[in-house]
């Protein structure tokens, strides 16, 4: 990047500052550049967006405003338009549209969001809304609404063991502000994999850190959702085992052993095909960068590098989660 004011070099810096929202106060590493020549302070856009969406997503945090992703969800259980949901919920007719495109509703309405998120709940709006519906669609709706209902009760076990993979499986600073995909994971599994040989857990479980926190330093969320530990070895998605196990009985990867010249056996995962539609611009050019960077680095290799990162550093004693918040702009090997 040149700067604005003499082409010349520009250098990245970043701070941490206190903020005011809505009348509430909040830390975040606020991003800006200087130019090298004059000295002088700017930002541009895309830097901009990084610093309200840590804004943001720490207020959607403390009052259980829900994030962009999951309003979309919601909507699309139910098989219904923006519009359609802002009429049912009582909205305003481009509310709904405008809360999935970033807009942060008001408490009151992020928790009627919520609610309506509960198939149970959703009817009751319906019947409060009949009049504005046709007969045809009330009955669609809430045919939908009760089968989901239904497939809720047959998939309870599988939805629980969901939770237990995933040890923060709402957002928060531990996963990057993202609800966890374990598609997305199986995916960004079948992305590095199609490049390299006998993908082992341990590389892999680096290439995932570097990729989620590249992609948080450069956007204010992760790619996956998966938050990470400090261990001996590094950093490491929390309960990597029964991830990769969740996913070979899936189908969505392939587990194979690979046996060593000393007796022992190295467990590779291999993705199935990559769908690269699931995946943000700022998400692929992560990906790209991380492949980039250290694909071709040796399992030891990528231990040693991941060492001397901070978020490693100061929580592998302890072995504790490790905060995209506060550690995705300390990234020093990427």
């Amino acid at each position: 990047m040149e700067s604005p004011f003499t082409g010349g070099k520009v250098t990245l810096l970043k701070e941490r500052k206190q903020i005011e929202f809505r009348k509430d106060l909040f830390e975040i590493t606020q991003l800006f550049y200087k130019c090298e020549d004059t000295g002088e302070d700017f930002s541009t856009d895309e830097v901009d967006q990084v610093n309200l969406n840590q804004l943001y997503n720490q207020y959607r945090v403390k009052y259980g405003i829900p994030f962009p992703e999951e309003i979309k969800e919601i909507r699309e259980q139910y098989g219904l338009s923006a519009s359609k949901m802002s009429e049912i919920l009582g909205l305003g007719i481009n509310s709904y549209r405008q809360y999935e495109g970033g807009d942060i509703p008001t408490v009151a309405n992020g928790r009627l969001i919520l609610a309506a998120k509960d198939p149970g709940e959703f009817i009751r709006f319906l019947e409060a809304s009949e009049s504005l519906l046709t007969p045809k669609e009330y009955i669609k709706f809430k045919n939908t609404a009760l089968e989901i209902i239904e497939e809720r009760k047959a998939n309870f076990w599988n939805l629980l063991f969901f939770d237990n993979i995933f040890t923060y499986s709402k957002p928060s600073e531990y996963n990057g502000y993202k609800r966890p995909n374990q598609y997305k994971v199986a995916n960004m599994i079948s992305y590095f994999s199609q490049s390299l040989d006998d993908l082992y857990k341990t590389k892999l479980n680096k290439l995932l850190f570097y990729s989620d926190f590249l992609c948080y330093k450069m956007s204010g969320y992760s790619i996956s959702g998966i938050a990470y530990k400090a261990i001996q070895m590094g950093p490491v998605p929390a309960e990597y085992d029964k991830l990769y196990i969740k996913l070979t009985d899936e189908n969505l990867v392939d587990l194979k052993f690979v046996p060593f010249k000393n007796g022992n056996y190295g467990e590779a995962l291999k993705g199935k095909v990559f769908d690269k539609s699931i995946f943000e611009e700022k998400e692929l050019q992560a990906l790209n960068d991380v492949l980039k960077k250290f694909g071709k680095k040796t399992t030891n290799e990528m231990v040693e590098i991941s060492h001397r990162e901070s978020g490693w550093i100061d929580n592998e004693e302890s072995r504790d989660m490790i905060s995209y918040s506060k550690y995705a702009f300390e990234l020093s090997q990427i």
